[in-house]
């Protein structure tokens, strides 16, 4: 009887030790983590009709992964639109090749769907650089470093908050990579997905803290 409830314990033990967050972290312990990538299904969309192919499909989500590259600035006062849109739903990730869709115009109905809720690290700012391209309603848009500082959580950034909340490292090796060349590589396309797709993920795994 006492081996049983010794047992029972140590999965209780085991499981609030689980639950306790962990507020701040190092490069040293993140870099102990393992390398992860997103492993599904990537779909590069780079014509219009294709866009408004998938729009229905998206629009079926609850949550959305979010992110943008743009072409890196290296000089003061430089700055560039936005090239590519990531979407990460439950089951692949959309990047969408702006210059090549026509611009925002065929993705308008996820960018302004308030019951779609759309995470990305830093997402105000992503916004305010789609509004380079077009203004529009933005609807639906959360800060995953607005979840973060209500947890009390330290430091934000997707690679703090990939290892924090999910116990993975991502790669950001690419980010000052050139995003408007015609034709991306395959290590830029996995890398975007990444982004979007960690995004989504540590929203959910966010949920369960949050009261």
């Amino acid at each position: 009887m006492y081996e049983i409830h010794k047992s029972l314990m140590g999965q209780i033990l085991k499981y609030f030790k689980r639950m306790v967050l962990q507020k701040r972290i190092t490069p040293k312990q993140i870099s102990r983590m393992p390398l992860k990538v997103f492993d599904g299904e990537i779909v590069l969309i780079e014509d219009t009709d294709s866009a408004k192919s998938v729009i229905d499909e998206i629009l079926s989500e609850k949550f959305l992964g979010f992110d943008i590259e743009s072409k890196p600035a290296f000089s003061k006062g430089e700055s560039y639109a936005p090239s590519l849109i990531q979407i990460a739903t439950s089951a692949k990730v959309y990047l969408f090749k702006l210059e090549k869709i026509g611009g925002l115009a065929p993705l308008k109905p996820i960018l302004e769907k308030e019951d779609i809720i759309k995470v990305g690290a830093s997402v105000d700012h992503d916004v305010k650089n789609l509004f380079k391209i077009e203004k529009f309603n933005a609807q639906g848009f959360y800060d995953l470093g607005l979840f973060s500082k209500r947890l009390k959580v330290v430091h934000t950034g997707l690679r703090n908050l990939a290892a924090i909340f999910l116990r993975i490292r991502i790669s950001k090796k690419l980010q000052l990579t050139d995003w408007t060349q015609k034709v991306l590589t395959p290590q830029q396309i996995l890398y975007a997905a990444t982004d979007a797709w960690i995004s989504r993920e540590i929203f959910l795994k966010m949920l369960k803290y949050l009261p």
